[in-house]
């Protein structure tokens, strides 16, 4: 009938839906039954939510983490021009693929009663749904398998002495309904070269996994490029402070940051904002772009929190909701100092490896085998079983049945292949979720606004010098240097630059 793959499916469930004739009213009867009697339900909370909220009558083989993003928008009232950030409550981060979370609730992971963290933010900050370019069916001679991440094998009809890799991502977009650009290959580097020159031919199996994002991995100053506006709009002046107070405190702290990472946990409740200052300071890695939304907003809470308002009494000073980043040096002065104490036994964190020992290609299809320690690659297990090799440890029939069987293990690490962007080839887990409540950002200075500009004295770091003071040696580097707001405004770049060891001027990164 030349139906696509999906088209079969389709036509496959709705004859068996036509086969139970009339009684197929008292199944769909039954089966609205059941969800009513299971009720599934998630709970959520947010910055500064007074309790936590909970979404019910939920179908998680039908809703989808978009679903879920919108009846939260709704929910809360947030307004159309805001976003939804959902982390679980370890503060591991779920929406940064669009793609993915579009889809179900079971297929991501999501189990029933499970703690969710909510941010807010502007839209503009979040990466919007491509939408899927039209494909035609594909035509051919020859006919190459293809295995789509966790989504099975499909048959591509091509000629593979005139189509190239473009032509069979096509043709299988068409047979999987999955959009082209979200297919990538996983085992092949690109070519642009016939299929047949490149060595594939009908006994080939061509692997795809499935993402939206780019693989290629920022470096440090591309992550903390100012290019996140939180949901309370800051001048540019603090955008350029609050970023390089960030570089320059992940350079001198570098190794010693975990209890002021603790105590922004105990004062915030906001794992996912510990889970990406610990990531930045203490593991020197980038974050995902779900992280940094959490890193700026969250920590504009926090500041904000900490310095002074229109309410706050016997201050001379008022600190305007817009410029509170620009203050960002002595909200750390004041975070770093009185961190100095604080207990670090609950940050526990397990070094979660996203690749295959054996490949060092990282997960699609992740699988545990009976009397092995370490989770293989699906693929690699099927290889092996074909070839008739044996792994250390365990039997032919143990390494069939883990590509057929799931554990809970097993799918913990598909939720955070699922969730964590193919640039990241390692992920830490925060442990210690159960015995860390935080206070929801419900902060009471200990000092004022005036002892906390006292205090940065003790953090050459963050204080502010001027341009030519490094030439003449009586700068620490590293530092925060004052260039002038009018260029600033003039050319969009940062003003406060980072003096590096060698003691000379930095040039201005622009952006």
């Amino acid at each position: 009938m030349g139906l696509s793959q999906v088209e079969k499916n389709r036509f496959k469930s709705w004859t068996l839906l036509k086969d139970y004739g009339k009684g197929a009213t008292h199944l769909m009867h039954e089966m609205q039954m059941t969800k009513s009697v299971d009720g599934f339900s998630l709970f959520y909370s947010f910055p500064k939510c007074p309790e936590c909220r909970e979404l019910r009558d939920l179908d998680p083989a039908q809703n989808t983490v978009e679903d879920l993003m919108l009846r939260i928008g709704y929910q809360e009232g947030v307004g159309n021009n805001m976003g939804v950030c959902l982390f679980t409550a370890e503060g591991m981060p779920l929406t940064d693929d669009p793609f993915f979370n579009t889809w179900s609730l079971h297929d991501r992971h999501v189990e029933k009663e499970s703690h969710l963290y909510v941010i807010f933010t502007p839209k503009e900050n979040l990466p919007p749904l491509q939408p899927a370019q039209p494909v035609t069916e594909p035509s051919g001679m020859d006919t190459v398998r293809c295995h789509v991440m966790l989504r099975g094998n499909y048959e591509v009809k091509i000629n593979l002495e005139d189509h190239t890799l473009a032509d069979l991502k096509r043709g299988l977009a068409f047979e999987s309904g999955i959009p082209s650009h979200v297919l990538q290959l996983r085992d092949l580097q690109w070519s642009n070269d016939t299929l047949e020159d490149i060595g594939i031919n009908e006994d080939s199996l061509v692997h795809f996994f499935l993402s939206s994002l780019s693989e290629e991995c920022p470096n440090i100053e591309q992550f903390l490029k100012a290019d996140i506006q939180p949901s309370v709009q800051q001048t540019m002046k603090g955008m350029s402070v609050f970023f390089s107070s960030l570089y320059s405190i992940r350079i001198k702290q570098v190794g010693g940051f975990q209890n002021v990472v603790a105590y922004i946990r105990r004062l915030t409740g906001c794992h996912a904002l510990a889970q990406i200052l610990y990531q930045l300071m203490c593991r020197n890695e980038i974050g995902t772009k779900v992280q940094k939304i959490a890193l700026v907003e969250g920590l504009y809470i926090l500041f904000r929190e900490l310095l002074p308002n229109r309410s706050s009494k016997s201050c001379d000073v008022i600190i305007e909701d817009g410029e509170v980043f620009e203050y960002s040096p002595e909200c750390w002065g004041y975070l770093l100092s009185q961190s100095e104490r604080e207990s670090i036994e609950h940050e526990n964190f397990a070094p979660m490896s996203l690749c295959c020992l054996s490949t060092r290609i990282r997960f699609s299809e992740p699988v545990r085998i009976a009397n092995l320690p370490d989770i293989c690659e699906r693929s690699t297990v099927l290889r092996a079983v074909n070839d008739g090799e044996k792994m250390p440890n365990c039997t032919l029939e143990d390494m069939r049945k883990s590509i057929k069987k799931d554990t809970r293990k097993k799918e913990y690490k598909e939720k955070i292949i699922l969730s964590i962007p193919p640039m990241m080839k390692t992920y830490p887990l925060w442990l210690s979720y159960a015995h860390v409540p935080g206070s929801n950002f419900r902060v009471h200075p200990e000092k004022s606004f005036s002892q906390m500009k006292e205090d940065l004295v003790a953090y050459a770091h963050l204080q502010i010098i001027p341009p030519l003071q490094p030439l003449h040696g009586f700068a620490e580097a590293p530092c925060l240097m004052y260039l002038s707001e009018k260029e600033v405004d003039r050319n969009l770049c940062h003003p406060w630059l980072r003096c590096h060891t060698t003691g000379e001027i930095a040039p201005r990164s622009r952006g």
